[in-house]
């Protein structure tokens, strides 16, 4: 099959322009993990303060990070929270036999992020390094990934967007870091055009990549755009990822791609 060319500059931001509208017409919103009180506390608060508040970010990124819908994670993650298990693991009150006897959760994958929980809250003098603010925001992410012990992935890249959304951290040199790019994101920037990577691209490198081109893919469209982070792709009511004959023919999303190279495939055959 014939390789597509890149499209241009002007066909992106066309796209772009079309996500955006289309979220801000929309009733999706992600979840906010940190509400008023503890953004609050976190610009008001010490040191201490901060880290309790970031391990709770941390670990929400972690229970994330698991094939599951994200309203099963929240309903999980907000069991840990009523069973205060989280606010333990960080003051190391966390009884192992309790918690094997009696979790405040059912499900297996979401009772086996307890062992990230637990990796953080040990590590947290290396994460701590990022507080209150990042002093090379060049490292956060290997620097995430690495205090995880690999869990954040693209969930490093979720923690960094949630920081600057919420205002706790500046924009200036973490932007290009704050684009969630999750297989999701991955599949839909690429068959849209808005990124020139293989859909399957899951390397760390990979996925630095690609959020930093769907930073200055976003900007195509003005500065406004891009403080919407990748939202209006996660939360698109169009989904590329499953896209078929059918969807392609009422598709509304303008230049795809994907729609391109699917009918020159069938011309072709």
């Amino acid at each position: 099959m014939e390789a597509l060319e890149p499209l241009t500059n002007e066909q992106r931001r066309s796209i772009v322009a079309w996500l955006v509208d289309a979220y801000r017409a929309s009733d999706r919103r992600p979840f906010d993990v940190l509400d008023d009180d503890a953004r609050r506390r976190f610009g008001e608060g010490g040191a201490e303060e901060q880290r309790r508040i970031f391990f709770t970010l941390l670990c929400y990124a972690a229970l994330a990070a698991q094939p599951a819908p994200e309203a099963v994670v929240q309903a999980d993650w907000r069991r840990f929270l009523s069973a205060g298990l989280i606010e333990r693991v960080y003051e190391g009150s966390f009884d192992l036999a309790r918690f094997a006897v009696s979790p405040p959760v059912s499900r297996s994958d979401s009772r086996g992020k307890v062992i990230d929980f637990v990796r953080l809250a040990e590590r947290r003098q290396t994460w701590s390094q990022l507080l209150p603010r990042p002093a090379d925001p060049v490292d956060v992410i290997d620097l995430l990934h690495a205090a995880s012990g690999g869990t954040l992935k693209s969930r490093a890249f979720w923690t960094v967007r949630e920081m600057l959304r919420y205002g706790l951290w500046p924009a200036d040199g973490l932007a290009r870091s704050a684009f969630l790019p999750d297989g999701r994101v991955r599949k839909r920037a690429v068959r849209m055009g808005l990124v020139d990577l293989p859909e399957s691209a899951d390397r760390l490198e990979d996925m630095k990549a690609v959020s930093a081109a769907l930073h200055a893919a976003t900007g195509l469209a003005g500065s406004q755009a891009r403080t919407l982070f990748d939202l209006p792709i996660s939360l698109a009511a169009v989904r590329c990822e499953i896209c078929d004959t059918a969807r392609m023919a009422s598709c509304p999303v303008p230049c795809c791609r994907w729609r391109e190279q699917t009918l020159r495939a069938e011309v072709v055959a």
